[in-house]
């Protein structure tokens, strides 16, 4: 299909002649083929919404395990975070232009016996987590910072 020519679309709030413009048709092609990578990763997963507290938060994708029960275990220094949300080496990515601004936890997952525990870090801005207290990621994640290998999701606070 030439770069001009219009595509027809139906979907909730568009009748059924409306046109998207080239633009609203890359944006549409990115998040597809961006959701099809998560599923290829295996970042896809059914999640249940509950009214529990929700905080968005950022995980390293290898640190990533939807809907799997973590404990927060400890708060991360200021200067740690900064120095983890920077380039290696320095300097600010795309994303991220004031790393001061986000807190970071270390976090257990609980994957049963006494010796099967995953150690791991998240990040967040203007969240409130508290030693001991359990959560588990949503399955929904995307892509935040491909440079720092960071997905943004939401973590909920399970009891």
């Amino acid at each position: 299909m030439a770069e001009s020519e219009s595509i027809d679309t139906k979907s909730a709030g568009e009748n059924a002649g409306d046109v998207l413009s080239d633009e609203s048709r890359r944006t549409f092609m990115k998040k597809g083929a961006l959701a099809t990578g998560a599923l290829a990763l295996g970042l896809g997963s059914a999640g249940t919404a509950t009214a529990q507290r929700r905080e968005n938060v950022l995980v390293y994708t290898y640190a990533y395990h939807p809907n799997v029960p973590f404990r927060i275990t400890n708060a991360l220094e200021a200067s740690t975070v900064v120095r983890l949300l920077r380039r290696p080496g320095g300097g600010d990515v795309a994303e991220i232009s004031q790393p001061d601004e986000y807190s970071g936890w270390v976090i257990r997952y609980d994957l049963g016996g006494p010796n099967a525990a995953l150690t791991a870090l998240m990040f967040a801005r203007d969240a409130n987590f508290s030693r001991g207290e359990r959560y588990r990621f949503s399955g929904d994640a995307t892509i935040f910072s491909s440079e720092l290998n960071l997905l943004s999701t939401t973590a909920r606070r399970t009891f």
